[in-house]
């Protein structure tokens, strides 16, 4: 029986003295001047960038702030858990994947808990369970992928999570897993219905509100998370920026420090083009593989706002040369010829690409062009190595 469960956290009826209520205050402020400091130290990374990056950094950190509110303030009791989608067209940190859905809920790992949905027509989805931490560390400690969830005809499905040995739809816990993340990938959003879910713990619980002890320390939560993971994130993106212009693999291992998922091989890099220039993207040759994409970032690591253009590609929507190399163009205007995304009037960013499950890695070439004298026969065909 799914029920709730009693947490005793404080009395029922404590009373706000005014020494709580001062504690409450003293801690408040903490909360606040923890934000200005670490807003500026992140603001201050931008110092060098140009003026749409430095625009942007206002509103990256408003965002990062109210991500954190969500999931340690809003989402964050692992008793009454909630499946909560991590970005959206508005909510962006971290290099989104606009071709997927991230719904993540907090658990406790030494209870169980069930997800029950369907799964809709999704090309590709996983189940995860982590250890994660607040400065966006993140140990994997059970996966189940889409094609070994046993569903009905109607594709509706129970996944377990739990500490004991399942024989089917079970997603392994240890003690120390506190997070459980349902990954969707899509081919085409406009076309294909997301997976419906929920989950809940497995036994009887009786639920007591929050009182002023955990209140404060989940918005404490949420200041370190908008610090810790602001900086690791700022970090990073300065690393890709070491090579501009180029797009080298990634390592697995750190990636899957990140959160990545184990079945994708990722590649990433910088761009930082001139007014006319282009950067060309290529691989020698596409392998086999069940998916991939690119997508552009812009200096904070958020994906360009795809509601305004193309500023990601897929398998679904690139098209190969006709020597079976493929060959990609960003730039901030249309390219007279190659698989074009838009920089949306970004002159620096990053870049991510992502593939599933490939036969084998291939390397893309890049080189810098200017649009308007390029010679676009050779472009879209293999380039000498």
């Amino acid at each position: 029986m799914i029920g709730h469960v009693f947490r005793p956290i404080q009395a029922w009826g404590e009373a706000m003295t005014e020494l709580a209520i001062g504690d409450a205050i003293k801690r408040w402020d903490a909360f606040c001047t923890g934000l200005m400091h670490a807003g500026r130290d992140i603001l201050m990374t931008a110092e060098q960038a140009d003026a749409v990056s430095q625009a942007e950094g206002l509103r990256y950190l408003t965002r990062l702030l109210r991500s954190g509110i969500e999931k340690f303030v809003e989402y964050s009791d692992p008793q009454d858990p909630f499946l909560a989608n991590v970005y959206n067209e508005h909510l962006k940190w971290g290099l989104d994947n606009p071709d997927s859905l991230y719904a993540l809920a907090y658990v406790d790992g030494t209870r169980e808990y069930e997800i029950v949905g369907n799964v809709g027509s999704v090309n590709y989805f996983n189940f995860t369970t982590a250890k994660m931490s607040l400065n966006a560390k993140y140990e994997i400690t059970g996966v189940l992928d889409g094609p070994d969830v046993q569903t009905d005809a109607d594709g509706n499905f129970r996944v377990v999570l739990s500490s004991k040995n399942l024989e089917a739809n079970g997603v392994h816990m240890d003690p120390e897993t506190n997070s459980v993340m349902v990954r969707q990938t899509f081919a085409d959003r406009s076309s294909e219905r997301e997976m419906s879910f929920k989950i809940a713990p497995i036994g009887k619980i009786m639920q007591a509100p929050p009182l002023l002890t955990e209140a404060l320390a989940r918005s404490e939560q949420a200041q370190s998370f908008f610090e810790n993971t602001g900086r690791t994130f700022l970090n990073l993106a300065a690393a890709m920026r070491r090579k501009p212009n180029t797009l080298p693999r990634v390592d697995q291992d750190f990636m899957l420090s990140l959160g990545g998922d184990p079945n994708y091989a990722y590649f990433w890099g910088s761009f930082d083009l001139a007014e006319g220039e282009a950067l060309a993207i290529q691989w020698p040759e596409v392998p086999v593989h069940e998916a991939w994409n690119l997508c552009l970032y812009n200096f904070w690591l958020e994906s360009l706002d795809y509601t305004k253009g193309r500023i990601l590609l897929n398998n679904n929507q690139a098209i190969a040369n006709a020597d079976g190399s493929m060959t990609l163009v960003v730039s901030d205007q249309r390219p007279a010829a190659g698989n074009w995304l838009e920089t949306l009037g970004h002159v620096q960013g990053h870049m991510m690409s992502r593939w599933i499950h490939p036969a084998k890695l291939v390397l893309p070439q890049t080189k810098v062009i200017r649009l308007a004298d390029a010679d676009w026969d050779a472009l879209t065909r293999r380039w000498p190595e």
